[in-house]
Formats: structure tokens, C-alpha cells, sequence
């Protein structure tokens, strides 16, 4: 593939991987809203007790076949089809652990009701197990238009049934169903949009030469997923599901944009970044313009959260949640921080590092560890205060890391997020100052969620960053020359 062919099929995969994020952002964010007014804290507490081990236990069954399968370059239809059939009969081995093991979820949390929850939310793992390759498959050929229609698709579906349970009745069970029913929905349409289908052929070759790449993802991902999860599990243990409820609310807000735009921007840049990883030059030069478009992007979206989090709160999810608005606005000052991490780490792996991924996995997750021990027994806000600072330490970990693999100076990298940091700021200034002139709740939202994005845009061209020219350009494509052209 010629540079133009790159470059062409980069942009598409970027669109329609920005549209099916931004649509399923949309959609989880409304159907969120409607669940918080109608259920408890509490419902939302009970299940993210167990959601931890169920990310866990899909992690495993992935075992970071699919990073393997699209960084080597000569992938063929016998290791698809190998991974398929490995990943079926892990994904039922999985479920039977889980199923044995539930009543001792439960006794740990002291929360009786997991053992049935961990009992039927596993199925998970042998639902996805239909759809993994299939999604692999289509991430590896940079074609992400389908992709946008399966999760879309699949949010909706299911956020309705939810819904639907939640006003019958069904409490935390209504949440079970919508994330059982999306993981169905999913599976289903990637097989009818997919031209790949398992040839059922299975090689104990093709499996050892995956697992010898991917072995070093799964154990540093294991490592990541558990520790990304480890408040939920601390919180539970140690406070109440009411708290995590709080909690995990605030931060499934704070996400919602973080994960969206990590999500598209890693679908689309692992497969590219995997083509060019001998051309230093291109790496470094795609690297920058990637972080400085997620700086430009993140930054002030977290800067807007923490203006709009008590209005937002109040007027959406009513006064039952109002505790959770201290949640947000601490967990959104340093939440754009993950993004970069991640973009530096994936290069790493796309360089066939993935021993540099699993040291800085275990590095990040001993700061948490550290963190957690100093302040778990002094409160949450000061458990969320050591999470900010464990993540401060573990960015530079990951430039560290950086570093080894390509040629690059951390005053690049700085440089490249300053003048988003430091817009950013007068944009929260001004308008935090603006707000202030008015009581009204509804007032306030209004002036964070349209004033603030304006006043970032002038800003950023009062000071001459070229990004606000790049966004100007982009709009008038997209608006005046919406078609994009075939490879």
C-alpha cells in the first residue's frame, strides 16, 4: 500500500470509527441518564462490583490474540481460524469458572445477590467468543463503516430493553440484561457484515507462533485490567455499594468521552502505525499529530466536565446523585492523561515490544498499589487523590518507555500538550467566573456546554494554534465534500 492508499484509508477509518463512537457515546450517555433517574445508587454499586472480574475474565479469553493477528503482516485464514477455535472453547472453560466461583464473589463483597449476577453476566464471554475474530478481522482491513452500524446498533437495542426493565421493576438486573443483550447483538450482525468466516482449521503452530507475541499483551494486560479496575474493587470492599455507586456513575461519565475518543483513534492508528513501524521518520511524525489531536480534544472536554458536573448532576440525574459531583470533577482533572499514556505505550507494541508494554504495566500498577495503601483508610476523596497522583508518575513512566523504542525528546512530547493545557485553562477561568453570575442550574449547563467549546475555538486562534485551522479545513470537507473516495 502506497502512501496516498494509506493515508486515504486512515482518513475513512477515522470517520466512520468517529461515528460509530460518537454515536454509541451518544446513545449510552442518554441511556445512562434514564437509568440513573429511574434506578439506585446502589443498583449501579452491586454491579460494578462484578464488572471487574467480568472484564477480567474477557481479557483472558481475548489473550491478546487480536494485536497479534493484526501486528503480523502475514496473518492468513488458518490462524483466524485458529484463534476462532481456541477462543470458543476458552471462552466455555471461563464461564464454568465463574460459575463455580460466584458464591465466593459474593462472600467477599458481602453482597449475596452476586452469585446469581456472576452466574448469568459471564455468558458474556461465550457470546463475544462468536464475534471476536470476525471484529479482528475488520479492524486488521481498516474497514470500520460496518463496525459503526454493529455498535450503534447494539447500544440502542439494548439500552431500550434495559429501560424497559428498569421502569418494570427489574433493578440492577435490567443493567445485566442490556449488557448481555448488546454483546448478543453485536456477535449477530459482525457475522452478516463480515465477509471473514472460520475455515474450522486448527493449527498447534499457528497458535504457538500467536502466543508468542501475545503472551506478553495478556500478561501485562491482565495486570492493566485488574489494577484499572482496583478502586471498584476496594470501594466495594472497604465503603459500600451506595459509594460505588457514586463512584462508578462519575467515572462511567468521565469515560464516556475519554474511551470514545481512545477507542476510534486506537482502531484506526494500531493497524496504521503497524504498516509504517520500520519508518521511524512517519512513526514519529504520525505520533506527534496524534497526540496533539487528543491533547486538543481531551483536555478541554475534562475542563468542561468539571464546570458543568453539579448542573449536569442535578438536572439529569436529579438529587439522589448530587454526592457523585465531587466524583466527577476530581476524576475528570486528570483523566485526559490516559489517552497519551495509551497512544506511547501502543507504540511500544506496534515496534514488537511487547516485553517494554508488560514492565510498564507492572510499574504503573505498583504506583497504584502504593497509592491505594496510603490512602484507602483516610476516605474516597483521598483515595481518588492518590489515584492522581499514581497517574502523574506513571505518564512519565510511559515516555520512559517511549524513549526506548523511537527517537523522540519529552520536550516534544510536552510541548505538544502545553498549549491545550494552558487554553484550556483560560477557557475554565472565564467561564468558571461566567457561571458565577447565575443561580440557575439550567443556565449554568447551558453556558459550560455552549459557551465553553466557543470560547476554546477563539482562543485557540487568538494564540495561533493550528489546530483551530485544522478543525475550520475539516468541517468544510465533511460539510461541503461529505463523500469520501474509494481505494
Amino acid at each position: 500500500m502506497n502512501r496516498a492508499d494509506l493515508k486515504s484509508k486512515t482518513q475513512r477509518g477515522l470517520f466512520w470509527s468517529f461515528v460509530d463512537n460518537a454515536g454509541v457515546l451518544v446513545s449510552q450517555f442518554i441511556i445512562g441518564i434514564i437509568l440513573a433517574r429511574i434506578l439506585l445508587p446502589e443498583d449501579f454499586g452491586i454491579i460494578g462490583m462484578i464488572m471487574v472480574f467480568i472484564t477480567l475474565g474477557q481479557f483472558l479469553m481475548n489473550s491478546g490474540f487480536a494485536q497479534a493477528l493484526i501486528q503480523k503482516k502475514d496473518s492468513d485464514e488458518t490462524d483466524f481460524s485458529t484463534v476462532f477455535i481456541f477462543n470458543i472453547a476458552s471462552s466455555l472453560f471461563i464461564w464454568l469458572i465463574f460459575y463455580f466461583i460466584a458464591p465466593l464473589i459474593a462472600d467477599f463483597y458481602n453482597e449475596p445477590a452476586l452469585t446469581p449476577i456472576t452466574r448469568v453476566i459471564s455468558l458474556s464471554f461465550v457470546i463475544n467468543s462468536f464475534g471476536f475474530l470476525h471484529q479482528t478481522w475488520l479492524t486488521k482491513q481498516v474497514e470500520f463503516k460496518a463496525q459503526s452500524l454493529v455498535g450503534i446498533t447494539g447500544t440502542l437495542l439494548s439500552g431500550v430493553i434495559a429501560i424497559i426493565m428498569a421502569y418494570m421493576g427489574f433493578s440492577y438486573w435490567s443493567i445485566v440484561a442490556q449488557y448481555l443483550i448488546k454483546n448478543l447483538v453485536t456477535s449477530v450482525m459482525l457475522w452478516m457484515v463480515s465477509k471473514w468466516r472460520p475455515n474450522m482449521k486448527f493449527s498447534w503452530n499457528s497458535l504457538r507462533v500467536l502466543f508468542k507475541y501475545s503472551s506478553q499483551i495478556l500478561i501485562g494486560g491482565l495486570v492493566a485490567t485488574i489494577f484499572s479496575n482496583i478502586y471498584y474493587i476496594v470501594i466495594g470492599r472497604f465503603f459500600n455499594a451506595t459509594i460505588l455507586g457514586y463512584y462508578t456513575r462519575s467515572n462511567q461519565f468521565k469515560d464516556l468521552p475519554v474511551l470514545t475518543i481512545n477507542s476510534f483513534v486506537q482502531k484506526v492508528t494500531y493497524p496504521v502505525f503497524s504498516k509504517i513501524q520500520d519508518d521511524e521518520e512517519k512513526l514519529v511524525s504520525g505520533l506527534r499529530q496524534i497526540s496533539r489531536f487528543l491533547s486538543a480534544i481531551s483536555i478541554p472536554l475534562m475542563a468542561i466536565m468539571i464546570l458543568i458536573a453539579k448542573p449536569f448532576i442535578l438536572i439529569l440525574l436529579t438529587e439522589k446523585w448530587l454526592p457523585s459531583v465531587i466524583y466527577l470533577q476530581l476524576l475528570s482533572s486528570f483523566g485526559w492523561i490516559f489517552l497519551l499514556q495509551f497512544i506511547y505505550i501502543q507504540i511500544d507494541t506496534v515496534k514488537g515490544r511487547s516485553d517494554y508494554y508488560m514492565q510498564y504495566q507492572i510499574i504503573d500498577k505498583i504506583l497504584i498499589l502504593i497509592a491505594i495503601l496510603f490512602t484507602y483508610s483516610k476516605g474516597i476523596y483521598a483515595l481518588i487523590g492518590g489515584q492522581f497522583v499514581a497517574t502523574i508518575i506513571s505518564y512519565f513512566v510511559s515516555v520512559y518507555y517511549l524513549k526506548k523504542v523511537i527517537t523522540i525528546k519529552v520536550i516534544q512530547l510536552i510541548a505538544d500538550i502545553l498549549p491545550f493545557l494552558f487554553v484550556s485553562l483560560c477557557m475554565f477561568v472565564i467561564i468558571f467566573f461566567i457561571i458565577r453570575l447565575t443561580d440557575s442550574n439550567i443556565g449554568q449547563l447551558f453556558i459550560g456546554i455552549f459557551a465553553s467549546p466557543i470560547l476554546y475555538f477563539l482562543l485557540l486562534k487568538l494564540f495561533r494554534i493550528k489546530e483551530a485551522d485544522m478543525a475550520i479545513q475539516f468541517l468544510r470537507e465533511k460539510l461541503f465534500k461529505p463523500e469520501i473516495k474509494s481505494i
